[in-house]
């Protein structure tokens, strides 16, 4: 069989996916063709997933594909932006029927999940990754970014932090299969990312700057720290961290795929009135001051902590 089977096979899984509003042309042709409303501005973000190194070696293809989906809609939910358009591109040495039907499959649960089109991709012969670009849209204007925090500010985090991460160190992560997964569990965390789409285009309304939680909390403040120059004051004890990891350890370590946010403090009330409305958990662990850098505190005690994700 050839690789045009293959894709076949995966476009068979997709469906209904493979088509949605703003798609004139889906896969099939040598490029998409897409349309976007009027006075938006189109979002685009694109993450590569390696075997071995962003998911273990031998893991189910269905849970592959809807990780590499989550991790990249995560993006989106970050800048507010409602998703629309996916592209996939896999790299495989081998590629069976079974785990081509089994990756179409993840990629579709997960598309009707978010509404959103699989538009079109490629297949190569290669050591096994995934790499998904996601395409949302914002009126113009409106996205969120990591630049705007202003002083006096509250920062917000999104669900538990360090949540995701316990199920590195839990034996059999590559053995499971999308039934296994229980609810609320470390697993479930780590192969079905949150995406908190919804939730973070109502964010538009009400936030200053914002970004998605892959690196690790303090990594990832320390960006929206950097890039708004600011200072950002954080009291680790109201961190919503894990039980089963120590703070410390849990504010550094990644594949949270959670929101960490600033706002003004009057729209305390507004966001956790949207909280309730998404029923996605929030939870204010600081504020915006004037300086630079991530200022770590335990009440009145000033910590250090430095970590997170580092490719390099």
């Amino acid at each position: 069989m050839s690789e045009f089977d293959r894709i076949d096979d995966i476009v068979r899984e997709l469906g209904r996916s493979a088509t949605g509003v703003g798609v004139v042309l889906g896969p099939g042709d040598d490029a998409a063709i897409l349309e976007i409303p009027p006075s938006h501005e189109l979002v685009v973000s694109a993450d590569t997933l390696i075997e071995g190194r962003h998911y273990p070696a031998g893991s189910d293809p269905e849970l592959i594909a809807g990780r590499a989906l989550g991790v990249s809609l995560s993006d989106l939910a970050a800048m507010g932006a409602l998703p629309r358009f996916v592209t996939v591109s896999l790299g495989t040495e081998t590629l069976e029927r079974e785990w081509a039907v089994g990756f179409g499959r993840g990629l579709a649960r997960r598309a009707r999940e978010y509404d959103v089109a699989i538009v079109g991709g490629n297949i190569a012969r290669g050591p096994q990754h995934i790499a998904v670009t996601v395409h949302g849209v914002v009126p113009a204007g409106t996205a969120l970014c990591r630049s705007n925090a202003r002083e006096n500010d509250e920062v917000w985090v999104t669900g538990t932090i360090g949540h995701a991460s316990i199920a590195l160190d839990e034996p059999g992560l590559a053995d499971l299969g999308f039934d296994d997964l229980e609810p609320g569990s470390s697993a479930m965390s780590y192969w079905n990312p949150p995406c908190r789409t919804a939730f973070g285009v109502s964010l538009r309304e009400f936030a200053t700057a914002a970004i998605d939680i892959s690196d690790g909390l303090a990594s990832d403040l320390a960006h929206i720290a950097a890039a708004s120059r600011r200072r950002l004051s954080i009291d680790l004890e109201t961190v919503p961290t894990s039980t089963e990891l120590s703070a410390e350890r849990a504010v550094v370590a990644g594949d949270d795929y959670e929101l960490a946010f600033t706002a003004p403090p009057g729209a305390n009330a507004a966001i956790r009135a949207l909280a309730v409305r998404h029923d996605v958990p929030v939870t204010p662990i600081g504020r915006v001051d004037p300086g630079d850098g991530v200022a770590w505190s335990v009440g009145e005690r000033a910590i250090e902590i430095d970590g997170g994700y580092r490719h390099f």
